[in-house]
């Protein structure tokens, strides 16, 4: 039976206890939702002790699944006020999996930097004195050194030191790369509970037993070989992410110029095509890159420069986006260095992207000027009043600094998307109960869906519920977006997805199970953020982008408030 790992900071001690029943079968977001819904008061500092920090594998997790290796960090998010989960890749989720864990519970806070190792053995606490103000490529490199390269670690940079409202949490790779769960300032929380690092160690274990092996099997090479038969694989494979920057770009939906417009003039040089040219022609390049181990669809990358050294992986669309096309800025080297810097002081690219863009509508940088938003991202570890705007995201820089256009809803800055264009998205954006973030329903147009107009002023709702109610399920079950996609266009595929989890939990699911099991965490979710204050208006999206036209095709968001409020109905 796995376990809850609960820490309490303030004495130093730790209790691994039998998963309760009303944890039982939740994984990834389900179950850090829940233990914050029952456990943490909604009106909680969120940076304070009653506030905890939640790490918790999938429901899948530790099983030959294909890419279920994502792990859910869950927390009252100081960026948002309400509830927050973000999850990544990397090698925790399965080793947690191994060691019999089904959630890792920080509470209180710690007196000094600690760090602490998870093994078979227990629990150990380590001062972390030593790190203080390193970034994440250190804090790495100082595990490697004591601990060996067989071991993951989860650790908070600079930024979540400082208590950044943009700070994340890096999870290492299997190849010690650091994979980010950037959204929502929960680096901030782990930051206030003076923990700088989790180190995993699954030495000798051998994982959560499965009953319904026949059926797993035979669920897992049907679900395989559906995913990657799926023209998106391929794609994928050889360009990853960037390769949405042409087809978002094409649409007039890229964010540009802080919002202002929908298409980049120069999308070009920071597209998936560009991009595969110039790893290919660099040293020790790869453009297909696995985070985690069981990963089908390598949509990651190894970026480096032209002298053969890794600058950043991965590098993604959404970092393309928003310190790209956002700023005016088309220098792909400048966006990866500005990625790594990053990663290394444990920020979101995409809230220090929309923090620069606004910093530049204000004029206090030139559009476009790639070396000078680079020059403001390594402000943010020296801890310059600039820097420390900036690394508190998009909303507070606006605020701060009197711009009128700031691209946030709850607090957290849009994705990469224009709202305008994709309505449904738009819709998620302003719904979601974790603020503006594309994962929980980015509604795109799909040829497995030809009557589907992302740019109608009606009908978003429905599609938006489903959506959200979808990926809520992946991100329980730990399954990564892109491999949730297919089954999106191939329905088919869903249901060899819930065999997998009726052989995991040795229970039989019905058909409409992820639907039933996305509203719940959802509804949960929601009732938290009530609690916390959050209401009707935070549901809503700035108004500029209802009163202005985005060019070139002069699309406002004319979705109706009456919609929107029927979005979880």
């Amino acid at each position: 039976m796995a376990n809850i790992l609960r820490i309490n900071l303030n004495t130093a001690t730790y209790e691994s206890i039998p998963t309760p029943d009303t944890y039982r079968n939740l994984g990834g977001r389900g179950l850090t939702s829940r233990i914050i819904s029952q456990e943490v008061p909604p009106d909680c500092d969120p940076l304070g002790e009653y506030n905890k920090l939640i790490f918790a594998p999938g429901v899948l997790a530790g099983s030959n699944v294909p890419n279920s290796g994502r792990i859910s960090v869950g927390a009252k998010s100081p960026l948002t006020k309400g509830i927050k989960e973000a999850n990544a890749g990397g090698a925790a989720a399965h080793m947690l999996a191994r060691l019999g864990i089904q959630a890792i519970v920080l509470e209180g806070c710690a007196k000094q930097w600690t760090a602490l190792k998870i093994d078979k053995k227990g629990l150990t606490f380590f001062p972390a004195d030593h790190l203080k103000m390193k970034g994440i490529k250190a804090s790495i490199e100082s595990v490697r050194h004591d601990h060996g390269d067989a071991v993951s670690v989860i650790a908070i940079g600079q930024a979540g030191e400082m208590e950044l409202m943009a700070a994340g949490i890096a999870i290492t790779s299997p190849d010690h790369f650091p994979r980010m769960a950037a959204r929502g300032g929960l680096g901030a929380v782990m930051g206030a509970k003076k923990v700088k690092m989790i180190i995993v160690d699954d030495l000798d274990c051998q994982g959560p037993e499965v009953k319904n092996t026949a059926l797993l099997k035979s669920s897992i090479k049907d679900f395989t070989r559906g995913i990657t038969s799926h023209p998106l694989a391929a794609g994928l494979r050889r360009f990853g992410t960037p390769l949405l920057v042409g087809m978002i770009n094409e649409m007039g939906a890229i964010s540009t110029k802080n919002y202002s417009q929908g298409k980049f003039d120069g999308a070009e040089k920071i597209s998936g095509e560009y991009i595969a040219e110039l790893i290919d022609a660099r040293p020790n390049g790869d453009c297909s890159h696995r985070c985690m181990t069981g990963c089908v669809m390598s949509c990651s990358n190894i970026y480096t420069d032209a002298e053969g050294e890794v600058v950043v992986s991965g590098l993604e669309f959404e970092t393309l986006a928003l310190m790209g096309a956002n700023c005016l800025i088309d220098d792909v080297d400048i966006i990866a260095a500005m990625n790594a810097v990053c990663n290394d002081f444990g920020l979101d690219t995409m809230d220090v992207g929309g923090a620069i863009a606004v910093a530049m509508d204000a004029g206090i940088l030139p559009w476009g000027d790639g070396p000078g938003a680079l020059r403001l991202v390594f402000e943010i570890a020296e801890g310059t009043k600039m820097g420390r705007m900036i690394g508190n995201g998009c909303k507070y820089t606006g605020e701060q600094l009197g711009v009128a256009r700031i691209p946030q809803v709850k607090g957290q800055c849009l994705s990469g998307y224009d709202p305008r264009v994709l309505k449904g998205t738009g819709v998620t954006y302003a719904t979601s109960p974790m603020g503006a973030d594309h994962t929980c329903g980015n509604a795109l147009p799909s040829p497995a869906n030809p009557d589907y107009d992302p740019s109608a002023a009606t009908g978003q709702a429905p599609v938006s519920q489903f959506l959200q109610r979808y990926f809520a399920a992946i991100d329980t079950l730990g399954i990564c977006l892109f491999a949730a996609l297919p089954p999106l266009d191939m329905p088919e595929l869903q249901k060899y997805l819930i065999d997998c989890v009726s052989a995991v939990l040795d229970e039989s699911l019905e058909e409409q199970y992820l639907m039933r099991l996305g509203s719940m965490v959802n509804e949960e979710e929601r009732k938290f953020n009530k609690a916390a204050g959050l209401g009707r208006l935070d549901d809503r999206l700035p108004k500029f982008f209802l009163s202005e036209d985005l060019e070139p095709g002069g699309n406002r968001f004319d979705v109706s408030d009456d919609e929107l409020d029927n979005v979880h109905q």
